[in-house]
């Protein structure tokens, strides 16, 4: 009876490694947090709103996500998964800069939670770095600059060639103006 209670543990646990594996592998970037002196209702605000800008929250011990991220081949995240804690991986499959902000956000309101860092498209960063992440312009405004750079050289060259036909008319009507007059 005992040997298959093991068993079955060891089989749910190797379930939870692979559907761990699966978030994770699929993601653009993976926030490390620490949040046991955190109101539930303060949490689950925070998820919510994680939830609407395309991200997960993956909770569980830390022993099975180092496992996890040894299996795929992260090998530094030392300092993010500490062995006695509980701790979440912030997993994000769209916008990985409005998960920053609101982690980021969320950690000056509350500051029982704690950032360790992040691991964004196979780069380990800082918490000082996700800081400066986090005051990018969103999505959005990013691509309408962008669109607004490429348009710049085309509208300028309209302008131009709109100028030399204006010109080509003004001369033209002072010259009618100038037969007139004689």
């Amino acid at each position: 009876m005992i040997k298959e209670a093991k068993k079955i543990g060891k089989l749910v646990k190797e379930r939870m490694a692979f559907d761990l594996k699966e978030k994770i592998t699929g993601a653009d970037g993976c926030f490390f947090i620490n949040f046991n002196k955190v109101q539930a209702f303060q949490f689950n605000r925070l998820r919510n709103d994680l939830t609407k800008a395309g991200a997960k929250v993956l909770v569980t011990k830390n022993s099975l996500f180092k496992r996890v991220f040894d299996d795929l081949g992260w090998k530094d995240q030392e300092g993010f998964l500490e062995q006695k804690e509980t701790g979440a991986v912030l997993v994000s499959d769209k916008d990985v800069v409005e998960a920053c902000k609101l982690i980021v956000n969320f950690a000056k309101e509350n500051e029982i939670l704690e950032i360790k860092g992040a691991q964004i498209d196979s780069k380990k960063m800082t918490v000082e770095q996700l800081q400066v992440m986090a005051k990018l312009p969103s999505r959005e405004v990013l691509l309408g600059m962008v669109v607004s750079g490429l348009a710049a050289p085309i509208s300028g060259f309209a302008r131009c060639l709109n100028q030399v036909t204006a010109k080509f008319v003004w001369a033209v009507e002072e010259i009618r103006k100038k037969k007139d007059k004689k």
